[in-house]
C-alpha cells in the first residue's frame, strides 16, 4: 500500500476543515491550526492565534447559521526537507446581513507545517475577495 504524499495529506487537511465549516464545529478547527496561526480575511482584518480563532469561528456559527465558507486548492507545494507547503485556492462564501443571503468570493493563499508527529497545520491563511454581492460588506471571518 501507497503512502500517502505530503499534497495527499494537505489536501485531506483542508477537506477536514471544509466539513468543520459546513458542519459547524470550531472544535474540528483547532486542530487544524498551528498555535501560531495568523490570518488576513478578504477585508483585510487580521486575527493571531489558533485559540482566539476556534472562538472567532464559534461565534460566527452562533450568530449566523446560514455562513459556509468552501477554500478550494488550486496548487499545493512542498517542501518535504523542511516540512513546509504552500497551497494557492479559490474560495467561496455565503452568509447573512440582515435576513439577505449574500454571497463572496475570491482568492487564497496558506502555508502549512508539518508537526513532530506528521500532522499538517496551518500556519498562515491569506484571503483576498475578489468578487461579492453588491448589497454587501463582507463579514470578517473568511
Amino acid at each position: 500500500m501507497t503512502q500517502p504524499t505530503s499534497t495527499d495529506l494537505i489536501r485531506a487537511a483542508r477537506e477536514a476543515f471544509n466539513r468543520a465549516i459546513a458542519e459547524k464545529d470550531a472544535k474540528r478547527i483547532r486542530p487544524l491550526l498551528a498555535a501560531s496561526y495568523h490570518l488576513v480575511t478578504g477585508r483585510s482584518d487580521q486575527f493571531h492565534g489558533a485559540d482566539e480563532e476556534e472562538i472567532r469561528w464559534a461565534e460566527l456559527f452562533q450568530n449566523d447559521p446560514t455562513s459556509v465558507y468552501r477554500r478550494t486548492p488550486r496548487e499545493i507545494t512542498t517542501n518535504d526537507s523542511w516540512g513546509i507547503a504552500e497551497e494557492l485556492g479559490n474560495w467561496q462564501g455565503e452568509y447573512s446581513i440582515n435576513g439577505n443571503l449574500v454571497r463572496a468570493s475570491g482568492v487564497y493563499a496558506a502555508k502549512w507545517q508539518r508537526t513532530q508527529n506528521g500532522n499538517w497545520v496551518l500556519q498562515a491563511e491569506i484571503f483576498t475577495t475578489i468578487k461579492f454581492d453588491e448589497a454587501c460588506i463582507p463579514p470578517d471571518p473568511i
